[in-house]
């Protein structure tokens, strides 16, 4: 190896200045292909966006129900015919969770945005479970939201989870202004 260098002098003279101008050369190249690959792909644009409004567990009624309202955002430049909009899961901080809370069928105008509210009744556990808890003016939950549709021939499926949303629940006999209320 020595007779080669020592041949053609590569650590001498002009050797020394094209290995000092190639390497850096080589090496920056190396890292730009890294970092290009390391990038995030571009964002495709939305055709729909769900935007969590408020929840509502209603108990003071003579049937208890669940209400989440959502806002439908339609991005396309077509009427949206959805034919799917469900909460498929609403955990409340405390209390149970609430699971497959149907909207029902909307339509959407084109760049337009809907609100929507997904309703059904209680079951027996879940008012008990919900009658056990301690009153309070708001809640925060955990939302989950599948919409589904067509948009000309286009068909459209969004499923949004981790959606933050606040609510409430009305009726509940620990109200603060029940405790206050004279006996009588």
């Amino acid at each position: 190896m020595g007779d080669f260098i020592a041949k053609y002098g590569v650590f001498s003279g002009i050797g020394v200045v094209i290995l000092t101008v190639l390497i850096p050369r080589i090496i920056g190249r190396f890292r730009r292909q890294r970092a290009l690959l390391a990038l995030p792909l571009p964002a495709q644009p939305l055709d729909v966006e769900v935007i969590p409004l408020w929840f509502q567990v209603s108990l003071n009624q003579q049937i208890p129900d669940v209400r989440v309202y959502v806002q439908v955002v339609n991005y396309l430049k077509r009427e949206l015919q959805l034919s799917d909009v469900t909460a498929t899961y609403l955990r409340p901080d405390e209390g149970p969770a609430f699971e497959n809370v149907p909207g029902g069928e909307y339509r959407i105008p084109p760049r337009r945005s809907w609100p929507v509210t997904c309703r059904r009744t209680l079951l027996d556990a879940e008012t008990k479970a919900v009658l056990a808890l301690p009153w309070k003016d708001q809640l925060s939950a955990g939302l989950e939201v599948r919409v589904r549709g067509v948009a000309g021939k286009k068909p459209v499926s969004v499923y949004s989870g981790g959606l933050a949303i606040r609510g409430w629940i009305s009726g509940l006999p620990s109200h603060a202004a029940l405790t206050h209320a004279p006996k009588g």
